[in-house]
């Protein structure tokens, strides 16, 4: 990629620091056409009758920026002949652009690759840019990047989780706001146009965001407020960018591997086609307390909230939990998740084995030649063991998840008063799993605590193999687990059903490759393949605590059942470490407190993070609400989330998202003195009984809105290519301004591509239109646009702007604008379909003066 050399950063956003009031200064004058280059009297010797194109610049496609490498999440494959990812950040997708005192500009990249899930990687600046035009008398036709500023948040004015969240200085990147509109108020400070939210972000001449984002009220729709899916205030998207910062927090601390997304099955969101052709979607009423399952006195909110291919298309794995059905799992198999979570080892391994991934119409694409389970393409978990086959978290569980290959055997654990990790799922040795050895009553009424006995205690008096209601499959019969039983007697232990301890999982995997490989089992039909899973069996290990507040049915305190966060960790982590284990273990928890201190202490160790909404109500019924970590307490955010922001229940169901997909504020404009913003939608929004675009109005002193607002109708007199979006906004009254108003189709498809004028009437009404330019039909009588390429379009006489993204205009003067696309690299080529677009500046004059005030 070509590079530019950078100034010192006291040097980059000098030319801002300096000339906050002369840019006010200078964007009045060159609205009254004070620009000895092109006054009116030169204009006057130069007579058109046409939009006429008198200047052309361009900067290469894959001109880079110093920085991190960026495109990591676009897969590594080709895009018009650039692969990524990129060894420094793209400096591309120019999405507004506001004219400096000294002829530079300063230009707004947008958020980087298109989507919130593929942007994490790339850093939200403003650039600097010099244009050298290429006109009749001369010029070069290049474009030189200066400088540029960064966009960050370091006074956490963004209460939202962010990729750079844990960071000082918070750099803002494309996975946190999709910038594309941008103005340079009197005092100095940037306002940006944010599509995401949508909202407004307002920043110091140098890059510091000021205020937490603006959202602005729909003013179609009484007391709503404009939402986009993108939204971080909705549950929808609040899982990717909790993900990101985690993400990126774990990076920094030097972890290798990427966190896994774990959540409640029935919370997640998925189509695909099956092999009829019939569509397959997840249900909204999936989960059992969400959709029509809400309880009453809850906000009834959607289940389908984590977005399988989204998360995916982000670069997670995700392992869903607990899925104990076959048709069940065929579907998340189709669906693309990375793992699944059962009780029932043996159907998990019968749905993996069955699966056809590349439907070709042969079964096993994830099996290796032995038959076992490739942990490279799909991981098998034997949740709690296989706690629907045995009792739950024993050894005879974990050997009847080893004897199904399942490829990760997953656990919850606690710990005991003298400090030792061991192996259960509640903070109480319950009196449903457990029973006192010496056969004396043990029943709810005398549970005790894990943290208050001692492991031998533990070990010595509590039996716990009881059937809680699993079904007719979980059985404990000895015979059935004859490791277990040789491991109980080795370790002198009462029963193989006492509570393990982590270590003694360990040993007993151990135990199971010595039993099959040298032992009694060695001689089993299956002893081959067991052994080999054993030795590179996996453990998924769960900080089990709760951190709320609240009292539970015994009205025991939450966060007072079990040690703290801090002391659980670093038990488990010591354990693994101990163990070498850290290739095979990792940690998980819905406590994201534990995964934050694994991510900063135990680098080495790979992290899960689980989510649930186990709706605990506060009644006093005995519901412990163990499994979930959303739900809010006493209204405040989850105690869960390490401090992380969690919109408990807003979806799509509750608060509607009426603003689509990339339809946010894609122009803005301000007012000739100042005062006044005004954002424009790029769409309609979804319910708009018009193709027409909303227009705000926003007060820059009071920052709010004024509750003006103006209608945009879209053209549609082209029924095969109609105008789709506006994508830039800009005035030269108080009342009129022009407008980019386009199709998206690209190149010699292009079909409606114009810079329009508009005259805002009252509040409400719809605007005025009257057609300026056509960007597709350009009078060229100089040739511009220098040399061409084979398979160039668009550049003789007429000159053609065929872009999808022309973004930006800039009114110069009376007579001429400038017009800049936001090439999408590496994406587009509306230019030259064999190669990426690079970043046009044209110039273009008018016929007629516009009248500036």
């Amino acid at each position: 990629m070509l590079k530019y050399n950078f100034l010192l950063e006291k040097q980059e956003i000098s030319l801002l620091k300096t000339t906050l009031l002369s840019a006010f200064i200078f964007a009045l004058t060159t609205l009254t056409g004070c620009d000895g280059e092109d006054d009116i009297s030169s204009v006057a010797k130069d007579p058109i009758s046409t939009p006429t194109l008198t200047g052309f610049a361009s900067l290469a496609a894959a001109t880079s920026a110093e920085g991190p490498i960026s495109g990591q999440f676009l897969g590594g494959t080709l895009f018009n002949g650039e692969k990524a990812p990129f060894a420094q950040q793209p400096v591309q997708g120019f999405s507004g652009a506001i004219k400096n005192p000294d002829g530079t500009y300063t230009v707004l990249a947008d958020n980087g690759y298109g989507t919130l899930q593929n942007s994490a990687d790339f850093l939200l600046r403003l650039y600097i840019i010099q244009t050298n035009l290429r006109t009749a008398t001369g010029g070069s036709g290049s474009l030189n990047v200066l400088r540029h500023i960064r966009l960050r948040d370091p006074n956490k004015r963004i209460p939202f989780a962010i990729v750079n969240h844990f960071t000082s200085d918070r750099l803002l990147t494309g996975a946190d706001f999709d910038p594309e509109s941008i103005q340079r108020a009197p005092d100095g400070t940037f306002w940006i146009g944010d599509e995401f939210g949508p909202f407004l972000l307002h920043f110091s001449a140098d890059g510091i965001l000021l205020d937490a984002p603006f959202a602005l009220p729909d003013p179609t729709h009484e007391g709503e407020i404009l939402r986009s899916p993108q939204n971080p205030y909705s549950e929808e998207s609040s899982a990717l960018r909790i993900m990101n910062a985690v993400t990126a927090h774990a990076k920094a601390h030097g972890a290798k591997f990427t966190p896994v997304f774990s959540p409640d099955a029935s919370l997640l969101k998925f189509s695909f086609k099956d092999a009829a052709g019939n569509t397959i979607t997840s249900s909204s009423d999936a989960h059992g307390a969400r959709g029509k399952n809400t309880p009453a006195g809850m906000v009834v909110a959607n289940s389908d909230i984590f977005d399988v291919t989204q998360i995916r298309a982000a670069g997670y794995g995700i392992v869903p939990y607990t899925v104990n059905k076959e048709s069940d799992m065929q579907k998340l198999l189709k669906a693309g998740v990375t793992g699944i979570i059962s009780d029932r080892a043996d159907l998990l391994y019968k749905a993996v084995s069955e699966f056809d991934a590349n439907g070709d119409g042969k079964a096993g694409d994830y099996l290796l030649a032995d038959g076992r389970i490739d942990p490279a393409k799909f991981d098998a978990q034997g949740h709690r063991g296989s706690r629907n086959l045995r009792p739950e978290n024993t050894l005879p569980a974990f050997e009847a998840g080893l004897d199904n290959l399942m490829n990760t055997l997953e656990t919850d654990n606690g710990i005991t008063k003298d400090g030792v990790p061991i192996i259960k799922h509640d903070p109480y040795i319950d009196s449903v799993k457990c029973r006192h050895a010496d056969g004396s009553p043990y029943t709810v009424t005398n549970e005790v605590l894990i943290k208050s006995l001692t492991q031998a205690q533990i070990q010595s008096q509590f039996i716990c193999d009881l059937n809680p209601g699993r079904g007719a499959t979980q059985l404990n019969e000895l015979s059935l687990s004859p490791v277990a039983v040789q491991f109980a007697t080795s370790k002198g232990y009462i029963s193989p059903y006492v509570m393990p301890t982590t270590q003694d999982l360990f040993d007993f995997v151990n135990a199971y490759v010595a039993y099959y490989e040298l032992g009694a089992g060695k001689s089993d039909p299956k002893a081959a393949v067991r052994v080999a899973n054993a030795k590179t069996v996996r453990f998924n290990i769960e900080t089990k605590l709760n951190p709320r507040s609240d009292k539970d049915y015994k009205g025991n305190i939450y966060k007072d059942r079990t040690v703290g966060f801090e002391q659980m960790t670093d038990a488990l982590a010591h354990v693994i470490i101990k163990n070498h284990m850290e290739n095979r273990a990792d940690i998980q928890s819905f406590d994201f407190r534990s995964l934050i201190r694994t991510q900063e202490l135990y680098p080495q160790i790979p992290t899960v993070y689980l989510w649930g909404d186990s709706v605990r109500m506060n009644n006093g019924l005995g519901t412990d609400g163990d499994g979930g970590n959303l739900q809010d307490e006493d209204g405040k955010n989850t105690p869960w989330l390490a401090g992380l922001s969690w919109p408990y229940r807003v979806t799509a169901l509750s608060v509607p998202q009426r603003v689509q997909s990339s339809g946010g504020f894609e122009g803005m404009a301000i007012s000739p003195d100042g005062q006044f913003l005004y954002p424009s939608l790029e769409k309609p929004l979804v319910d708009s009984p018009a193709r027409e675009n909303i227009i705000s109005q926003f007060n820059i002193h009071k920052k709010t809105t004024t509750g003006n607002f103006y209608r945009f109708p879209l053209d549609s007199t082209l029924s095969a290519t109609p105008a789709v979006s506006i994508s830039d906004f800009q005035l030269f009254s108080a009342t009129d301004g022009v407008v980019i108003e386009h199709d998206l189709k690209t190149g010699k498809d292009a079909g409606y591509k114009k810079i329009i004028r508009i005259h805002l009437e009252k509040s409400g009404d719809l605007v005025s239109k009257s057609p300026v330019i056509d960007l597709l039909n350009i009078a060229n009588p100089h040739n511009l646009y220098g040399p061409t390429r084979s398979g160039d379009i668009g550049t003789g006489n007429p000159f053609s702007f065929p872009f999808n993204t022309v973004e930006i205009v800039v009114i110069e003067n009376d007579r001429e604008l400038t017009l800049m696309d936001d090439n999408n690299y590496p994406f587009s080529n509306s230019r030259n379909p064999a190669l990426p677009d690079n970043d046009e500046v044209i110039r273009v004059r008018l016929p007629q003066a516009l009248v500036l005030k």
